[in-house]
């Protein structure tokens, strides 16, 4: 799993979040989801991904932001399902191609399908930023040049923001290794030095 920050926070509130199931789930089991939450733009969760974001105490914490206006989850359009699909080496299902229902979609393909409309002029979306933990979509995200951040990346700015101390952030950082993130060692090190470089922001 791969967490970190590409991303350039220059501009940050004219950005929208594409925030993928790994990167909610994992924040919500290490009690971290406002650092997620309180981030500058809009935060989206596309509806594929929504659907997957089940167990608890994700689906709970879902609920309430989704209630609590703090994200929203967005529709995918079908035309570019089929050229995320490709990118990530997938085959649509017939069902998801008779009819298509968001419940057959997977979360990857229907994110990145979201962030591929970044390019229609008729889709209003402001600088797509894919937050997610999953490598396989991280470097396809990477070689189509789309932005990408991830949980670690989500804390990094907590800091740099404030909101977080780096010592909890660096806690929050063990915890994510503990509930499954299998972070390793190299990138525990690099993400410890980004968040004391965080406070020097």
């Amino acid at each position: 799993m791969s967490g970190g920050s590409t991303v350039d926070d220059s501009s940050s509130k004219g950005r929208t979040l594409l925030v993928d199931a790994s990167v909610f789930i994992t924040l919500t089991k290490v009690d971290s989801i406002d650092a997620l939450l309180t981030e500058a733009g809009e935060i989206v969760v596309p509806k594929p991904v929504e659907n997957e974001i089940t167990s608890e105490p994700a689906a709970t914490a879902l609920a309430s932001a989704l209630e609590n206006e703090k994200l929203e989850t967005w529709d995918v359009a079908f035309g570019p399902l089929d050229t995320a699909a490709n990118h990530l080496g997938k085959e649509l299902s017939d069902e998801e191609l008779d009819g298509y229902g968001h419940t057959a979609i997977e979360g990857d393909v229907g994110l990145l399908a979201l962030a591929l409309q970044r390019n229609d002029p008729d889709f209003e979306m402001v600088s797509p930023i894919v937050v997610t933990d999953d490598k396989p979509l991280r470097q396809t995200c990477k070689a189509l040049s789309i932005p990408v951040s991830g949980s670690i990346g989500v804390l990094i700015r907590a800091v740099e923001r404030g909101e977080i101390e780096p010592a909890e952030a660096k806690g929050k950082l063990y915890a994510m290794d503990e509930v499954g993130a299998r972070l390793s060692a190299s990138l525990i090190r690099r993400a410890e030095r980004l968040i004391d470089e965080a406070v020097e922001k």
